[in-house]
């Protein structure tokens, strides 16, 4: 087994910290998150996914993590993300424990291990921290995510205020004109160039996350008045490097998805085959009829 592919492992059995808990509508994004970057090479993808649903059965036969798994519809190639979350650098730390006492897992993991060898290149981990002060309040992952648009921005060093200042404005001005907003925004710390963040958005549908791909002009140009339209203009040309858009779908057939999420979405997550080896909770029948949320 990869010391990348242990170091997911290790990183991601400890219950308290994790993204992939049930998350009440508003839980804020874990403090930090952690993403395995799997590279799959050209044709390879049936094949990769048959091979990782059969980590998704040994990890929900063992009863250790949820995990989302979500899948490039865009970019310069197939890459899967397995995303995971943590609340303190001290729950990562503990999160090996129960694994180095499961030989089971272990030795289930090393084979899915072997069976990838010929079909992905160069695995990565990234580290990044949730960034409150920039991101608007809805939760990483919403109900009934399906899609989600990463923005990856390359920030010129020394500029990094300018571009917060961007965000900071747009979370503001957002919050007062009570306007959508799903931008949940990560720096990165590891694992990656320096001074790159990670902008998530999800979406229900492939149709609402296309719509989202054409922005008019920049972000905030629809949100603000001129002048600070030109302000932030300004920051924007002083600190971005480079902006990329990429377009992911959730992938439930290589997921070991949390039980909220399989409550909220059934007919999606059936297809995912750690669902039968896991009790799906109900949710308790509400006191009086009312209206259903609204959801992007």
């Amino acid at each position: 087994m990869s010391p990348l592919r242990i170091a997911f492992c290790l990183l991601a059995l400890l219950p308290s910290g994790m993204l992939i808990h049930a998350q009440q509508a508003e839980a804020p994004p874990p403090a930090i998150l952690e993403i395995y970057r799997d590279p799959v090479k050209p044709g390879k993808m049936p094949e990769y996914a048959r091979v990782e649903s059969e980590a998704a059965v040994a990890c929900a036969r063992a009863s250790t993590w949820p995990y989302m798994a979500i899948q490039t519809i865009t970019g310069p190639q197939t890459e899967v993300w397995y995303m995971e979350g943590f609340e303190s650098y001290a729950a990562v730390e503990r999160s090996g424990e129960p694994f180095v006492r499961n030989a089971a897992l272990s030795a289930d993991l090393n084979r899915v291990q072997e069976a990838k060898t010929n079909l992905v290149g160069d695995a990565s981990v990234v580290f990044a921290h949730y960034r409150d002060d920039l991101s608007s309040s809805v939760s990483l992952v919403q109900p009934r995510t399906r899609f989600f648009i990463v923005t990856l921005v390359t920030v010129r060093p020394g500029h990094e205020r300018e571009f917060e200042e961007i965000h900071r404005t747009l979370k503001l001005t957002r919050q007062r004109a009570s306007a959508a907003d799903n931008r949940v925004i990560y720096q990165v710390v590891s694992g990656m160039a320096k001074n790159i963040y990670l902008i998530f958005s999800a979406y229900q549908t492939l149709q609402i996350a296309g719509n989202a791909l054409d922005p008019p002009v920049e972000d905030y140009s629809s949100d603000v008045d001129e002048s600070t339209r030109s302000r932030l203009d300004e920051d924007n040309r002083a600190s971005v490097v480079s902006s990329q858009a990429w377009l992911f779908s959730v992938n439930p057939a290589i997921s070991n998805p949390d039980g909220e999420w399989i409550v909220d979405d059934p007919g999606f997550w059936r297809s995912s085959p750690a669902v039968p080896r896991q009790p799906v909770p109900k949710k308790p029948a509400d006191p009086q009829p009312r209206p259903s949320p609204t959801h992007n």
